[in-house]
């Protein structure tokens, strides 16, 4: 029987926190009276996780488990998790606790009134320090570089109707960020506020790198602007050079004295301008990049194993 709701997490070395995760959704959901499915995709795990999630399936028969051929990224991860879900609703949410599963009634009473996406809104993070002051920079520059309208403080967590699921299938973009695509597919809108919470066990499994890279994708994914500056930056200096070179001339013209002097002036402006010019060719670099992606199309994530009869 086809599930009316889906709840779909991918998990990564939670060998610590998947059994209270798992218990946590079960816990949320059963009492709604309703058929529904758990869909966990391990992406490359390299400890046990795997193996307690097998173990659940005789005592949670609503739980598919779908294993990857290794480590594919929390993106392409939560990718092969939508793309696995049968129901009618679908929450995506992280398997460590810091989305609670609590919330999942409310996001369910949000789409029974006519909400085919609802956005879980955090109005407080369990971040500190440079990490929370990184994910505020980010939102707000990722808010000035886009052309349309995402809603700030949310993530990948949220409930989304099955026509919103089908039109992310038909999106085949390899460098990913979802909480911009929700957006993108737009359809009617909610929101559910809630306090993000600590880890419930084990240290966070995105590395700096990732959420550089992640951070990345987000921008070049949905905006021309960046390079766009740059063009705009170029025409700057150029034109200030241009007008310089006039004045300089004008005064020659006029009989003035011109002393070219300044070695270290010209010394910081030619650094400047080399920086500059090498910080365009990477930032065209990046998009060419993303087109080469896109040009192989390769698959997002491979299957290795799954425990979905169909």
């Amino acid at each position: 029987m086809k599930p009316t709701l889906s709840i779909v997490a991918p998990v990564y070395n939670e060998a610590e926190g998947v059994r209270e995760f798992i218990d946590a959704v079960v816990s949320a959901v059963r009492p709604l009276a309703i058929d529904w499915e758990l869909v966990l995709v391990n992406d490359g795990s390299k400890d046990a996780t795997l193996s307690i999630v097998q173990e659940y399936q005789a005592d949670v028969p609503e739980l598919v488990w779908v294993n990857l051929s290794r480590n594919f990224g929390h993106q392409a991860a939560v990718t092969a998790a939508i793309d696995h879900a049968l129901g009618d609703a679908v929450v995506v949410m992280d398997a460590d606790m810091q989305d609670p599963p609590s919330l999942i009634p409310e996001l369910l009473s949000a789409w029974k009134e006519g909400a085919e996406v609802v956005f879980a809104r955090r109005v407080d993070r369990s971040e500190t320090g440079l990490r929370r002051i990184g994910f505020d920079l980010f939102h707000k520059c990722f808010r000035f570089a886009i052309d349309f309208p995402i809603p700030p403080n949310v993530g990948v967590f949220s409930l989304l109707d099955r026509v919103a699921v089908d039109h992310l299938k038909g999106l085949n973009e390899r460098n990913r960020f979802l909480p911009g695509l929700y957006s993108w597919v737009g359809f009617t809108q909610a929101f559910v506020d809630y306090t993000r919470q600590d880890r419930s066990e084990g240290e966070p499994k995105q590395t700096f790198k990732a959420l550089v890279k992640y951070a990345i994708d987000g921008v070049l994914s949905f905006s021309y602007k960046p390079i766009r500056l740059l063009g705009a930056l170029g025409l700057l200096t150029a034109t200030s050079a241009f007008l310089i070179a006039i004045f300089f001339t004008m005064k020659r013209l006029l009989g003035f004295e011109v002393a070219f002097t300044g070695f270290t002036t010209l010394v910081i402006l030619i650094s400047l301008l080399g920086g500059s010019i090498l910080v365009a060719i990477a930032l065209v670099g990046e998009y060419v990049a993303r087109i080469y992606d896109e040009v192989k199309q390769r698959p997002a994530y491979i299957v290795r194993e799954t425990s979905r009869d169909d």
